[in-house]
């Protein structure tokens, strides 16, 4: 069996999974150690058992006696399933198991999805065998790491073989960022699109994710602006709307990076200022020095300067198509399979 370990975040999950699909199509046993996060989305046809692992940080010493405990669970796991080789995928629940993994002498192997080598990746690469990176240049990584991308999924993959269906009539903006990222676009982009002038605003249609607290006052805000938009608290298809944006407005974790460089969508990036060693920061760096993203901090996000790239992409359309020929040319769509050749070799 090979054991797959990942942080709860769909962050360190869905490059995990994106894996997975691929070895269990090769007919690959697979396991995974998470934490209960995942519980809420894991997609579990790809895996043949899940152990939930509970690594709490309350302070020093709840964190040191939960690690313990999720030690021994994996380690008991990894006994129990016979495991080949560990793969960790970052976060701080994936180092019990692959720690587990290196006191039985398996063949451990990691797989970064930022631009920065993460704490527990740092932490454990030296025990590897093999660092496959997501970015041709990784802050952190040694000389021997590969370059093979994040593996993205499977519903991503079905809207890029899917043709364009928006409205040509209209300018299509997807704003969508997660809990704190929805919170923060809903009090924001209402009031850059009030500063729009009205034949502008006319012209949008505007796809947002809203916390659900948050639905009615933003439906309010756009009704009262006559702008066309559709506002849900989670959409099931965000893939599929993201390919008909013209313009997204997101933050720059991993896994939105790697779904924007594959549908091509160029956008306006606010990393998360709380994401530890900058990692969203580099990551929107990256594209930006593309030339595929506009990139505001999040202490600068403002009604004014969110309406002022809002507006002059709008007048000048053929920059975003440039922009999207930049951030596509990122792009690493066979990960998936590309990551799951490196690791057979190892088998």
């Amino acid at each position: 069996m090979i054991i797959l370990c990942a942080g709860g975040t769909g962050g360190h999950v869905f490059p995990a999974e994106g894996l997975a699909s691929v070895l269990k199509k090769r007919g690959h046993k697979l396991g995974l150690l998470t934490d209960s996060r995942a519980m809420n989305f894991v997609n579990y046809e790809y895996f043949d058992s899940i152990e939930v692992l509970n690594v709490r940080r309350d302070n020093f010493f709840i964190y040191f006696f939960t690690m313990f405990k999720s030690l021994l669970k994996s380690l008991r796991f990894i006994y129990g399933k016979n495991a080949r080789v560990v793969i960790g995928f970052g976060g701080y629940p994936s180092v019990p198991g692959m720690i587990a993994g290196r006191l039985f002498f398996k063949k451990i192997l990691i797989h970064e999805q930022n631009a920065v080598l993460g704490r527990a990746n740092k932490f454990l690469q030296p025990f590897s065998k093999g660092l496959a990176t997501s970015f041709l240049s990784t802050q952190g990584a040694p000389s021997k790491a590969v370059w093979i991308g994040n593996p993205v999924r499977r519903v991503v993959h079905a809207a890029m073989a899917k043709p364009r269906t928006k409205d040509y009539k209209k300018f299509n903006i997807c704003v969508t960022g997660g809990s704190q990222g929805a919170r923060l676009f809903s009090d924001v982009v209402p009031k850059a699109i009030e500063l729009l002038p009205v034949s502008m605003r006319q012209e949008l249609f505007i796809t947002q994710q809203c916390r659900s607290e948050q639905l009615n006052e933003v439906k309010t805000a756009y009704e009262k602006l006559s702008v066309s938009a559709s506002l849900e608290s989670f959409f099931s298809d965000i893939p599929s709307r993201l390919k008909n944006a013209d313009l997204a407005i997101c933050r720059a974790g991993a896994s939105t990076i790697s779904e924007l460089t594959c549908l091509g969508v160029p956008a306006i990036l606010v990393p998360l200022a709380i994401s530890k060693d900058n990692d969203q920061g580099e990551n929107a760096r990256v594209i930006a020095n593309a030339g595929g993203a506009w990139v505001i901090k999040e202490s600068e996000l403002n009604p004014v300067a969110l309406a002022q790239i809002i507006e002059n992409s709008m007048n000048n359309r053929k920059i975003l198509e440039s922009m999207s020929e930049s951030i596509h040319h990122l792009a690493k769509p066979n990960a998936a399979e590309d990551l799951a050749d490196w690791v057979e070799n190892f088998l």
